[in-house]
């Protein structure tokens, strides 16, 4: 949710969600679906797949929330969900693309912005595709900013191994920036 001031709200609107409040699932699918779309969208490195895996993504949620134990973990269960769909669509792609004829109709069509603008998104865009999934994963948890021990919890590690892959993740990206010139 937009709003993290108040650490109660979230848990009670996933409870209501939890026991089918429908206008808290609603509310659950609003307040998270651009997030999830820009998730997604970093995660792939392209828009074509992004509405379809939201929409995966959002009936798992809806089809999961009562078995979520602890609604606090809400946020880091939900981009947990959104990775996992990631990575299961890369894997599919990796096979069809093996078994099917490039065709250009699929790519995306192009996004009109200024060049300088557009130039750096590209790169950046390209630069976290070479990082490995863990690490582009965890910089785009951070950049939804969820806390480090809730991308912990989400990745099933430490804080402080978070903070030492999220900082090693960051120089990478650092690095890879740098040398793209």
């Amino acid at each position: 949710m937009e709003d993290k001031a108040d650490d109660t709200a979230l848990p009670e609107l996933v409870r209501r969600a939890q026991a089918g409040n429908m206008s808290a699932q609603n509310a659950l699918i609003v307040a998270y679906q651009a997030r999830l779309a820009g998730f997604v969208y970093a995660m792939l490195g392209r828009a074509a797949p992004v509405d379809d895996l939201c929409q995966d993504v959002l009936i798992k949620m809806l089809k999961g929330l009562p078995r979520l134990l602890d609604p606090a973990l809400f946020e880091p269960w939900l981009f947990r969900l959104a990775r996992n769909a990631c990575i299961d669509h890369t894997r599919r792609e990796r096979w069809r693309r093996m078994f099917t004829f490039f065709d250009p109709a699929t790519d995306d069509p192009p996004v009109f912005v200024d060049t300088d603008k557009r130039e750096r998104i590209e790169a950046l865009l390209a630069l976290l595709q070479r990082l490995p999934a863990r690490d582009r994963t965890l910089l785009l948890m951070a950049q939804e900013g969820l806390s480090l021990a809730e991308m912990a919890r989400a990745t099933g590690t430490t804080t402080t191994t978070i903070k030492t892959r999220l900082h090693r993740a960051r120089e990478r990206l650092r690095d890879l920036y740098a040398k793209r010139t």
